[in-house]
């Protein structure tokens, strides 16, 4: 869901080591109030000097004890941003405030087995803590890659924009659900456990130690069990 000055964007996480601290992030997925679709739109950063699509960004989070400023805003209380820094463009972070409430109930799911858990996430103009941080719903537009099997597809744009060199765009967190991780590949057609452990896995600090110890088969099905498994 997009409009001028606001929009609507769908992040799923993970947690490796079954805990509601150590997250990962798992896709960029489109709005759908009352259904989990496959739909993943394009999510773009405008800085003064630089323009990037956003892929993969770093998951941090903070309890209700110290929330950073960025995260204080009238009576908003579950929270995310997004925050950027031209000097850093590969480190696009994507920070949770979870109140105690919403993190206990992630735990809780966490212990039923259901490991990707999923932010709707409201942006607003209004919410921002400078007039030069803006998001804007862009309307559909056809992807830049063309298959010669497939028909070329629309797809959703959401742009997040700054009149500086960075930028924090402030969200409110409107609604949670988790699943397992079998159900997330079903729905979605994406594995982010798989693509982290490969990420892991070829990890120039630890590849030779991994690759001889375990090697690629045993060290992604040992990847997944740990984050299915709470510790």
């Amino acid at each position: 869901m997009s409009e001028k000055d606001h929009c609507k964007l769908r992040v799923s996480i993970f947690s490796r080591w079954g805990k509601a601290e150590h997250w990962l992030f798992g896709d960029f997925l489109k709005y759908c109030k009352n259904n989990l679709v496959s739909e993943k739109p394009e999510v773009l950063i405008e800085t003064a000097n630089q323009r990037t699509n956003v892929k993969n960004p770093i998951v941090i989070s903070w309890d209700d004890k110290k929330p950073p400023r960025a995260h204080r805003k009238g009576n908003l209380k579950d929270t995310a941003v997004i925050g950027y820094d031209e000097k850093q463009p590969n480190r696009t972070i994507l920070g949770l405030h979870l109140s105690s409430y919403l993190r206990s109930v992630i735990e809780d799911d966490m212990k039923a087995g259901n490991n990707i858990h999923i932010f709707d996430l409201e942006f607003r103009n209004e919410y921002q803590h400078d007039k030069e941080f803006s998001v804007q719903g862009m309307l559909p537009s056809l992807t830049d890659n063309y298959d010669k099997i497939k028909k070329p597809s629309l797809t959703a744009k959401i742009r997040f924009k700054s009149g500086y060199d960075q930028a924090i765009w402030l969200s409110k967190i409107i609604s949670h659900r988790s699943v397992d991780l079998d159900e997330y590949i079903k729905l979605i057609k994406s594995d982010p456990v798989w693509r982290e452990g490969l990420k892991s896995y070829f990890d120039p600090d630890m590849h030779d130690h991994v690759k001889k110890k375990y090697g690629l088969g045993k060290y992604l099905d040992r990847y997944r069990e740990q984050t299915n498994t709470p510790i």
